[in-house]
């Protein structure tokens, strides 16, 4: 079977059955946004990988060469942000055609650079390669307290299910961009930010979190898997700014769409006790479900229920 037809969430279970684990220092391994490893008293060590890759990740009709590096720094350090940690260590590998001019990667590292200094990030070394595309990956290496880790598997029937920010604008701004179309949407797409301060301070209060890479009902399916729980999603809630639903009806979709299975949003999703909604009342935040019995499904209401099913995959179609 080709891999258009597999999806990503079931090569990575068909390549987990075959991995064993031979360290007790693993905490987490496959199944989050970072692998979890003990460190010392206080803390775990974090660990994220992401790879940007020409022509899917990123097209240079679109990007300048500081948006493709910033977009490399900010997709990891969301990463880590989820886990309520910070980033501290990069490792960096380029691959690229011999024919690529120089001006290039300094603008690249130029991008690179300058978010690494906005997260305090030390880049330690990587590895440089030749081939026919551009490809970015960055392994990202962090620290979470102990008592601040987050993981997906940590959901409980009747927390509330919240966001951080408004969802489906950076899939709006690709369809602009793929449709030769203007709008405001645009610049969520190539620009993103990650929520790295706002995981910090949620992640003394929250049960699970996860960021929104594969659009919310990817995520509610992540969590709810790993949690073994159901949950609904209310539609009619799902947070939406006025470009992302301009934009939509430019392209003729709609913009929940994009929100439930789009992608690269980088906002923050999580499970709340609702008892504890009062310990985070300075941090904007949107409920938009519960956490349910594993019985009762995993689905989206709006007048009626609908099951959820997996947003972006990068081995199928897009939206």
């Amino acid at each position: 079977m080709e891999l258009s037809g597999f999806g990503e969430i079931e090569l990575i279970k068909k390549i987990s059955k075959n991995l064993r684990l031979f360290s007790k220092d693993v905490v987490k391994g496959i199944g989050d946004d970072a692998a979890v490893l003990k460190f010392d008293k206080k803390h775990y060590l974090l660990l994220t990988t992401d790879t940007l890759v020409e022509d899917d990740h990123f097209n240079l009709k679109w990007f300048t060469p500081e948006q493709i590096g910033s977009k490399a720094i900010e997709s990891n350090v969301s990463d880590i942000a989820s886990m309520g940690g910070f980033p501290k260590y990069a490792l960096i590998s380029l691959t690229m055609p011999k024919n690529t001019n120089t001006n290039f990667v300094d603008k690249l590292y130029n991008g690179i650079n300058k978010n690494c200094k906005k997260y305090k990030i030390n880049i330690i070394g990587g590895n440089l390669s030749n081939g026919k595309n551009i490809v970015i990956n960055v392994m990202l290496i962090g620290f979470v307290e102990k008592k601040n880790l987050c993981l997906r598997s940590n959901a409980k029937i009747n927390d509330l299910i919240l966001v951080t920010g408004n969802l489906g604008a950076s899939r709006a701004g690709l369809q602009l961009l793929k449709n030769n179309k203007k709008g405001n949407s645009i610049n969520y797409y190539l620009n993103p930010k990650c929520k790295l301060n706002i995981g910090r301070k949620l992640s003394n209060f929250v049960n699970a979190m996860e960021d929104v890479s594969d659009g919310l009902a990817s995520e509610v399916l992540n969590i709810c898997n790993e949690s073994k729980t159901g949950a609904v999603i209310y539609k009619e809630k799902i947070p939406l700014n006025k470009n992302t639903i301009n934009d939509a009806k430019k392209l003729k979709k709609d913009p929940y769409d994009y929100a439930l299975f789009g992608g690269e949003d980088f906002e923050l999703i999580f499970t709340i006790p609702e008892k504890r909604l009062n310990k985070i009342k300075g941090i904007k935040c949107i409920v938009v479900g519960k956490i349910l019995p594993k019985k009762q499904g995993i689905y989206l209401f709006d007048k009626r229920k609908k099951k959820l099913s997996y947003g972006y995959d990068q081995f199928k179609s897009e939206i």
